[in-house]
């Protein structure tokens, strides 16, 4: 079973992935009107999951993002195969990711200041 600090180990590297991600997605919507470039994104969530299911702290420290590039979407004539409505709506979705891990984060820290301080916040 996970202690708070791999918790908040794990939801540190959320941040950092939903961060990255995003400057994927911002740089895939700068790229929309580029002949011939590919959309990436970033793999994370499914190596979270599997790293809090097998509970291997070595699993946790060896959780990085991966850049890749996305050959599945459809591309236009010329190439690209960015779409800026995808692009949009998967930024929103990242950012909620993103509010949602600081405040798990956030109640994590406030939780063990309660904790150090014998119950009084």
């Amino acid at each position: 079973m996970m202690n708070e600090i791999d918790t908040i180990e794990m939801l540190r590297r959320m941040l950092d992935a939903t961060t990255l991600r995003q400057e994927v997605l911002a740089n895939n919507l700068a790229n929309v009107d580029t002949p011939g470039f590919v959309r990436q994104d970033v793999r994370f969530r499914e190596a979270l999951s599997e790293a809090m299911e097998s509970n291997s702290r070595i699993a946790a420290d060896d959780l990085k993002p991966e850049i890749y590039h996305d050959e599945l979407s459809p591309g236009r004539p010329d190439g690209n195969n960015v779409s800026m409505q995808r692009e949009m709506g998967e930024m929103m979705q990242n950012e909620i990711l993103y509010q949602f891990s600081t405040k798990l984060i956030a109640s994590k820290f406030n939780g063990l200041i309660k904790a150090i301080k014998g119950g009084k916040a």
